[in-house]
């Protein structure tokens, strides 16, 4: 992984458990761990604070001990997750998963083009993009840009 990656996905969940499941699986399978190490590290960081931001969308977390390129995974949901609530009261439906090694460098260039991509988040313009766009390979785009 010497660039940046951005992985993308379309599945419809309901729940935030059935979210980390998915996660999960997909993560575990891209990075050779166990699922349990996955789904471990997401459920730490949801208890330390809500990963879900404002209009359906959360920053989930996944921190784990190997050495590896920082990536995100893009997951859009057709339907609202319905237990995962928004600081302004949506449900979650689009997810940007932030996949890190537990050190990692400041310098780390691919990290530094993770942190722009979300400080696009801050932006309203490109969050009402995310909101109309229909697929994750679109909000890939997007956040590309």
């Amino acid at each position: 992984m010497n660039e940046i990656l951005l992985e993308s996905y379309d599945f419809d969940v309901t729940d935030q458990k059935a979210a980390f499941q998915i996660i999960a699986g997909i993560v575990a399978s891209k990075m050779d761990v166990s699922k349990v190490t996955v789904l471990r590290s997401l459920s730490t960081r949801e208890k330390t604070a809500n990963t879900a931001l404002v209009k359906g969308i959360a920053i989930p977390h996944i921190i784990l001990e190997l050495d590896f390129t920082p990536w995100l995974l893009i997951i859009k949901s057709q339907t609202l997750v319905t237990d995962w609530d928004c600081l302004d009261e949506s449900k979650v439906n689009t997810l940007i998963c932030l996949v890190v090694p537990k050190i990692i460098k400041k310098s780390n260039k691919s990290f530094k083009k993770i942190i722009q991509i979300i400080d696009k988040l801050a932006n309203d313009n490109v969050i009402a993009e995310i909101n109309k766009a229909e697929s994750a390979t679109e909000i890939v785009q997007i956040l590309k840009r």
